[in-house]
């Protein structure tokens, strides 16, 4: 397979995955411009960085991998190390304290080179506990190192949320130093995601649910939402699959069709809602855990 075929072959896997609709434009766009570089190899301009926004839970952890899988069969940057990206979440340090996590980066980037010399390829920085201290001396820091490597690493900023105001503020903020391109990943509502569990775990099993099952779905899912547990598109799975299994352990299974009195285990004042809400100390998940994109 040459590589253009490979990168054809990626770029084909991203448009038929389930995905955010604003990543796929995002690759788009690079596609087209890849292909017109080649067109004009004369051209220096190179790829923009970036800033992806967006809630927990919204599958940017795998995206963020397909992305970078793209950049490498389609030669886009260059890569050298044992990893094409990997995620580094920045800790908050106050002004008065050493800033050490340019270290800790150093370090990480250095133990991704594997045995060659240097890393070459993505970093994505959760920043999301900077939001409020833009301003600060240790930031600013940050934002000349990144300047300093913008030509041999591609950085991808990562703020945990989905206010307009917060993501347009710190684009401006991290754009005063490099080129930047913005991309916000829309997590799915709790119409589509009772949507979702319904064509993968319902249907696909020859059943379907009445429509006051489906408003009890929406209820609890927007209730397990609320949890600082909630694990995006694995807490939407796993309760899929609980649902389908109780069914089909039952004599319910017998009838192909599924009513609110059927779940009443999973309503959102349950114990299942409860205890999945309950778990604490728990590390809080960016992406689609359990989820694979096949290319």
């Amino acid at each position: 397979m040459t590589r253009l075929d490979a990168m054809k072959r990626y770029y084909n896997a991203i448009m038929e995955i389930d995905c955010s609709v604003e990543f796929k434009i995002l690759v788009k766009r690079l596609h087209m411009f890849i292909k017109n570089k080649r067109k004009n190899s004369n051209t220096s301009i190179t790829l923009p960085h970036y800033l992806w926004a967006a809630k927990r839970g919204n599958g940017m952890s795998t995206l963020l991998n397909v992305f970078f899988e793209y950049l490498y069969a389609a030669r886009a940057i260059e890569f050298c190390g044992s990893a094409k990206v990997f995620e580094f979440k920045l800790h908050y340090i106050t002004p008065d304290m050493i800033f050490n996590e340019l270290s800790r980066l150093d370090n990480t980037i250095y133990g991704f080179a594997g045995h060659n010399r240097y890393f070459k390829g993505g970093v994505c920085l959760d920043i999301s506990e900077w939001i409020d201290y833009f301003n600060e001396d240790h930031f600013k820091t940050l934002l000349d190192y990144v300047a300093d490597n913008s030509d041999k690493l591609l950085f991808v900023f990562y703020i945990n949320t989905d206010n307009i105001k917060t993501i347009r503020i710190t684009e401006a903020v991290i754009s005063s130093k490099i080129r930047l391109e913005t991309l916000i990943l829309r997590f799915p509502g709790a119409n589509e995601l009772v949507e979702h569990i319904e064509a993968k775990f319902i249907k696909t099993e020859g059943f379907s649910f009445t429509g006051s099952a489906k408003a009890l779905l929406r209820e609890t899912i927007e209730e397990l939402s609320e949890g600082a547990q909630f694990n995006g598109f694995k807490s939407i799975t796993n309760l899929g699959e609980k649902i389908m299994f109780d069914i089909l352990a039952t004599e319910q299974g017998e009838n192909r069709l599924i009513t609110s009195e059927m779940l009443l285990e999973y309503k959102k004042d349950s114990d299942y809602v409860k205890n999945a809400k309950a778990h604490h100390g728990m590390t809080r998940v960016i992406g689609f855990a359990g989820e694979e994109v096949r290319l």
